[in-house]
């Protein structure tokens, strides 16, 4: 293509002088062109700019001044081009260099499209990932909704006494029974329960100890005295004897002896007064509310209680290990006494196993016993109660006659006279009597005595094994919804479990149930099921009969 005539711009010098700057006139409209300097063709002169100046030190002369380059449409003055960026750094890159350059820019999309791709497929493999291993849905539980058992059988009929009161006690039951409404009525010796676990419960003594020491003062001696004067029960002590807390009890409990319930008393608490006031607040504490105590002993008849009260004390009695102890030995051995055997003749027979009898004239016959009834191994304390028994009638009064004749009166016949008939003296006769509550009663126990062990054998009887759950019963069940089904698996006991009952008792069951376990397999524990009657508490723990479904990796994939 033939090239437009070029613009030429007049180099004159400024202010006359001469030029020192030569001015290329570019060629506009073209990509490519020449300059023309002096008539001579400047190549590769740049395709947009129109001119190029360049500064040429003439010879001789002193440097001047760059001038502007002046834009040959316009005749603009243009700014110069950055410092040290010269005429040749300014014009176009050639189409070699523009592809040069467009290959370095694409030698690397590969790589980032590798890049992306790798992300992506990272991203949704991860996603993939997590919903597989996300947990299924979660698993419920369901426990059985009566897990209460009735203890099976037919209440049986107790031999309660004609007269008087009974009653039963099963602690470990929980069960109580009465022969009807009771009064408080007096107990004679029963009392002597409530002073023995006051005493041990302000003297705790472990089962076998001794216990502290005690000396027998004045005093105790001298109420010995006045009891024994009294026909009381006693065994014998001196003044300055030491005793321990141990053998003071057995003598109390397996002699029945009042001496040792008021020395005992005085020891504890100071003074009698003292620990009457604290035998009716044990009393009170045991839920014994019809129970009222005016002396340590029980001889006075202002003592009285029930024979349900007399069980509650006598239940928290045998509790306690020594009280246990003493009540069931048979015999004892004591300072100034020897070895003499319990006055409860009935322990050690027939499973009984304690603990106390009483008797005044005004009380009758009082009889507390206990017995271990063994129910497949286990052993179950039996206690029953009976008061106010008739006692044998007492042995008839001694009495003494004594017979005085009076001398016959003397009288002097006169002289000469006969002499006086002769007539019997008068005779005297004195009669000596002993009160009737002072009277002797031979075996006053005679008729309690079958009434109570009566009332001991029918209650031992009746109590009897109860099943709560067989290994493999089914206690509830787990289930797992997904995939529009229920998936069911039963819950079932992993072990037996058993306990002791009256019949016609309710024994109470809940179940506690946690979580089922990841993978839910077979044989997983999963919770307890306690059954409580009384003081017996039975645990049976719960497991998955078999494992518990779970959705296959491709539904977790797609419904997760």
């Amino acid at each position: 293509m033939p090239l437009p005539p070029p613009s030429i711009v007049d180099i004159t010098a400024r202010d006359g002088a001469p030029s020192d700057t030569t001015t290329y006139v570019g060629l506009r409209g073209v990509g490519t062109g020449v300059g023309v300097a002096d008539g001579v063709l400047a190549p590769e002169a740049a395709p947009v700019a129109d001119v190029v100046t360049t500064s040429v030190a003439t010879a001789g002369a002193a440097p001047r001044e760059a001038e502007a380059p002046v834009d040959a449409g316009t005749g603009a003055t243009r700014p110069p081009p950055p410092s040290g960026e010269s005429a040749a750094g300014a014009t176009a890159p050639s189409r070699r260099d523009r592809h040069h350059r467009h290959r370095r820019r694409h030698r690397w999309l590969p790589w980032w499209l590798a890049v992306v791709a790798v992300v992506i497929l990272a991203t949704a493999g991860w996603a993939a990932a997590e919903r597989i291993d996300r947990p299924p849905p979660p698993t419920a539980l369901t426990a059985a909704e009566h897990p209460s058992v009735t203890v099976a059988g037919t209440v049986p009929p107790l031999p309660w006494p004609a007269k008087g009161q009974g009653a039963v006690s099963i602690p470990a039951l929980g069960y109580t029974a009465q022969s009807g409404p009771e009064s408080a009525v007096p107990i004679a010796s029963l009392t002597k329960m409530t002073n023995a676990v006051v005493v041990l419960h302000d003297h705790p003594l472990p089962a076998g100890a001794s216990g502290p020491m005690v000396t027998v003062t004045a005093d105790d001696v001298a109420e010995y005295d006045l009891e024994l004067h009294n026909d009381q029960s006693t065994v014998p002590i001196r003044t300055g004897e030491v005793l321990t807390e141990r053998q003071m009890l057995e003598a109390m409990l397996t002699q029945s002896a009042n001496d040792m319930a008021y020395s005992l008393a005085v020891w504890d608490a100071g003074t009698l007064p003292a620990f009457v006031a604290k035998m009716n607040a044990m009393a009170v504490a045991l839920g014994a509310t019809s129970t009222h105590y005016v002396d340590a002993s029980g001889y006075d008849p202002g003592s009285v209680s029930t024979a349900a009260d007399c069980l509650r004390i006598a239940a928290a009695g045998m509790a306690d290990p020594t009280f246990a102890e003493v009540v069931g030995m048979k015999s004892v051995t004591l300072p100034l006494v020897g070895t003499v055997p319990n006055i409860v003749t009935e322990i050690g027979s027939n499973n009984v196993v304690g603990i106390k009898s009483g008797y005044t004239s005004e009380a009758g016959g009082c009889m507390v016993l206990a017995a271990d009834r063994e129910v497949q191994g286990r052993s179950v304390l039996v206690i029953v109660a009976v008061l106010g028994q008739p006692t044998p009638p007492p042995t008839p009064p001694t009495t003494t006659t004594t017979t005085t004749t009076a001398p016959p009166p003397t009288t002097t016949a006169a002289p000469g006279a006969a002499p006086p008939p002769t007539t019997r003296p008068p005779t005297a006769t004195t009669t000596t009597t002993i009160p009737l509550n002072d009277l002797n009663v031979p075996d006053p126990f005679r008729y309690t005595r079958p009434v109570v062990e009566g009332l001991l054998d029918a209650t031992e009887a009746a109590v009897v094994p109860v099943t709560l759950a067989t290994a493999g019963q089914p206690m509830g069940e787990a289930t797992a919804v997904w995939g529009g089904a229920a998936h069911r698996v039963p819950v079932v006991a992993a072990a037996a479990a058993w306990i002791v009952g009256w019949p016609g008792q309710e024994v109470a069951g809940s179940t506690h149930l946690g979580s089922v376990p990841a993978g839910g397999t077979a044989g997983s524990r999963i919770g307890t099921t306690h059954y409580l009657l009384g003081t017996q508490l039975e645990t049976v723990p719960l497991k998955l009969a078999t494992t518990v479904p779970e959705p296959s990796w491709w539904w977790r994939l797609v419904h997760a």
